[in-house]
């Protein structure tokens, strides 16, 4: 049953190579396998190691030039892999023990088509691995990643009632312009509300960004509040600048029967009556690591066409920065807090930060610091020429009605 679904998958995908895997603390095991050779190999090598990390599908177009691969033995070694695509074995929400997956020689992409059937083999599979093999699956469960698995499911069923219950709200922190000491706009940053009263960060529900689904209801609400107090803002008078909104990899996704993003930000904006410069669209790497990474960059474009600025969130943490640097849309780099906390300490992070600010400058690019939280480091961000600066040395996120703004 499991090399009809391996076989299926593979023709499916028109590739040559294809598996199920199961993983364990050291090794992945090839279950049903087409094309290669072996019984496994060392979980650090596997592609299914990162698939397992969410329950979406991960897809490497060109492992060649992505740099979590590019040095891996399966990619330089006589494999010569260069595509990969797998779905996660979730036998239950937040538990996933292995994947199936397709694989290939040459670079290419995988269609949202082929992507729905994969998701159905994969769940397939699992319903043969429970009926076959429920002892075996279950001795390969730590208790560390059982507990983890709990604490997702806690997360995602926190968010869905956050959802329900109009619990999340947005704080704002401010962006400041380095030379003048202006405030130039705002970072919507997306907050929960629990029954108790207390205020919990994105930390308390990041499983909720690994759903698709959800993870796409989550960035409309974000879009719908941020977008409602610009406007709110626009009618006090405030000159607010702009509101930035982080924008996650499932709002990418085209669905039947819905908007996509471009669509939906710009319908959303102009229904306010607001322009293209009251709201920003801040994307991470991580996002344009992802399977949509072609469309990302149509969209990003077409946000850019319209008038939106984009911003390239949390730079100089990913894995291929640079190359993103040629191959996306964007108008700002955000320079990771990371390096301008250390930069006053650390040459290397001072050398770092600085390289980036030229490099932007040479791209044409304006660049934001984030967590600048003292004055030291707003006078080295200076001196580098810096253009904006985010942290707490200017204000914390809060809420709109805690906000100091006045109207003109």
């Amino acid at each position: 049953m499991l090399d009809a679904l391996v076989d299926a998958a593979c023709l499916a995908a028109n590739t040559p190579i294809g598996s199920i895997t199961l993983l364990d603390g050291e090794r992945q095991w090839f279950k049903s396998k087409r094309g290669m050779e072996g019984d496994g190999c060392y979980r650090a090598d596997a592609f299914c190691d990162h698939t397992i990390r969410s329950s979406r599908p991960f897809v490497v177009p060109d492992a060649a030039r992505d740099f979590r691969f590019a040095e891996n033995p399966f990619v330089t070694g006589s494999d010569r892999i260069r595509f990969y695509a797998g779905v996660p074995l979730e036998i239950e929400p937040g538990l996933r023990l292995g994947s199936l997956c397709v694989l290939d020689r040459v670079p290419r992409r995988l269609g949202a088509d082929v992507r729905g059937l994969l998701d159905r083999l994969a769940r397939c599979a699992v319903e043969r691995l429970l009926q076959s093999e429920d002892r075996y699956l279950l001795s390969r469960i730590d208790s560390g990643r059982l507990g983890r698995a709990n604490a997702d499911k806690a997360a995602l069923a926190l968010a869905e009632e956050a959802l329900l219950q109009g619990c999340f709200l947005l704080h704002y922190q401010p962006k400041i312009a380095l030379d003048t000491g202006r405030r130039i706009g705002f970072e919507a940053l997306l907050r929960l509300k629990k029954p108790d009263g207390s205020i919990v960060g994105p930390t308390a529900f990041s499983a909720a960004f690994d759903e698709p689904i959800l993870s796409r209801r989550i960035g409309s609400h974000v879009l719908r509040c941020a977008v409602a107090q610009a406007k709110a803002w626009a009618t006090a008078g405030v000159d607010f600048g702009h509101i930035a909104i982080n924008v996650s990899s499932s709002q990418f996704i085209g669905l039947p029967g819905s908007p996509c993003l471009v669509d939906e930000i710009i319908g959303a904006t102009r229904s306010a009556g607001l322009s293209p410069g009251h709201i920003q669209i801040e994307v991470t790497e991580g996002v344009m690591l992802s399977e949509q990474g072609g469309d990302i960059g149509t969209q990003l474009e077409a946000l850019r066409t319209a008038g939106f600025i984009v911003a390239f969130d949390d730079f100089g943490t990913g894995f291929a920065s640079l190359v993103h640097l040629k191959e996306f849309s964007y108008d700002q780099i955000k320079i990771d807090g990371s390096f301008v906390r250390a930069m006053t300490g650390s040459s290397a992070d001072h050398a770092i930060v600085k390289a980036i600010i030229d490099m932007a400058k040479a791209l044409g690019k304006q660049v934001v610091a984030e967590g600048v939280e003292t004055v030291a480091e707003l006078h080295a961000l200076r001196e580098l020429g810096c253009n904006y600066g985010q942290g707490f040395l200017f204000g914390r996120p809060t809420s709109a009605s805690d906000l100091r703004v006045l109207p003109d």
